[in-house]
């Protein structure tokens, strides 16, 4: 799923944007990349419209365009690639839930929290800082899922 490429405007549709336009400002600032350029338009694959979308929250907390891509690709790069196939049963997996946090606009861990009893696994990205003046967690399942049901739902109805 996530290694198909869209046109500019199912990847409007898929970020929930109005104008394909915003998509140029968003390649413009690093935050998003193009897969293809050509007489029918700019072409993205689907990973790198997820990765947008968590660089997007991840820049509103207060991280700078380019840092909050370098982050959204560590939070999620190789993790694109390894559930390509079963995309829906990652995302909607019943026990942990997939989270990042960033204090004082460093991308400071990468954990897994049980649902059951809120025990937390370090799965990367352990740099504490001392004393962060703020500090904010990311449920990189919440900020995705939308696009991923958009992406199935397009899949299924145009079958692309």
């Amino acid at each position: 799923m996530f290694s198909k490429l869209v046109s500019a405007k199912d990847a409007a549709y898929l970020l929930d944007i109005r104008d394909p336009a915003e998509l140029d400002i968003a390649v413009e600032q690093g935050l998003l990349k193009k897969a293809q350029s050509g007489p029918k338009g700019n072409r993205y694959q689907i990973s790198e419209i997820v990765l947008f979308k968590l660089a997007q929250s991840i820049t509103h907390v207060g991280v700078e365009p380019q840092k909050a891509g370098r982050y959204a690709e560590a939070v999620l790069g190789s993790r694109l690639t390894t559930h390509d196939k079963n995309a829906l049963e990652w995302i909607e997996n019943e026990s942990h839930e997939f989270f990042c946090l960033v204090a004082d606009d460093q991308l400071t861990r990468i954990f897994l929290r049980n649902k059951e009893d809120s025990k937390e696994v370090d799965i990367g990205a352990v740099r504490p800082v001392l004393f962060p003046t703020t500090t904010c967690e990311i449920n990189v399942f919440r900020v995705i899922r939308p696009v991923v049901y958009r992406a199935r739902h397009l899949h299924q109805s145009t079958g692309k």
